[in-house]
């Protein structure tokens, strides 16, 4: 089923042989990712916190993956974020990790149940999200809006794990993953093991 299939982004990434470019982010762009990263996670991602992590004297690197990827890194090549052409900026695995205590991202939590097909490279159905022991913000915003909208890039974790074992966008809004339970939730674009986690760094 296709709509199962993650979007393979990075499953079988080899930065030997899928990257190309390579060229310094200009400061402009640099801006307008940390302002991409602070407005997909109000309230949790502060200027003040991507301006520590990432400083205008240490540009990121930008490199090509396929015709529609960025992959940036930091100066030692050790991925950072990525983005696809149509897709909010995403934190690889790792950044999340280490920066566990200082950077809070939007999140939600799986079911046991949906484990092993986020580990296998799947997209996240609704019922991952509705089930026993799976989290998703309460939909009680004053102005009746969801908690969660179609588009809002989240970091995925699972029941009864420390740490993050995914990140990808919502395809649906909490409200209506609720009110439907049914279909794709989340597009997941990097999960843990996948190629892009096991990537140290790019030279």
């Amino acid at each position: 089923d296709k709509r199962r299939r993650g979007r393979d982004m990075f499953k079988r990434f080899d930065p030997d042989n899928d990257v190309s470019t390579s060229t310094q982010v200009k400061s402009s762009v640099q801006r307008s990712i940390k302002s991409q990263l602070c407005k997909g996670h109000v309230g949790l991602i502060t200027q003040e916190v991507v301006d520590e992590l990432f400083p205008k004297q240490n540009p990121l690197i930008q490199y090509k993956v396929g015709p529609h990827l960025m992959l940036y890194c930091f100066k030692g090549g050790e991925p950072a974020l990525f983005q696809a052409r149509d897709g909010p900026v995403l934190p690889a695995l790792k950044l999340v990790h280490a920066y566990h205590d200082s950077l809070k991202f939007v999140d939600v939590t799986v079911d046991k149940g949906a484990i092993p097909f986020i580990l296998g490279g799947a997209n996240i159905m609704c019922p991952g999200l509705t089930n026993e022991g799976a989290i998703m913000p309460p939909d009680d915003n004053d102005d009746g809006s969801p908690a969660l909208q179609d588009g809002q890039p989240v970091i995925i974790y699972a029941q009864g794990k420390e740490h993050a074992i995914a990140v990808g966008a919502m395809k649906m809004s909490s409200q209506d993953i609720r009110r439907k339970n049914k279909g794709m939730a989340i597009e997941v674009s990097h999960f843990l093991g996948d190629g892009l986690y096991q990537t140290i760094d790019i030279s």
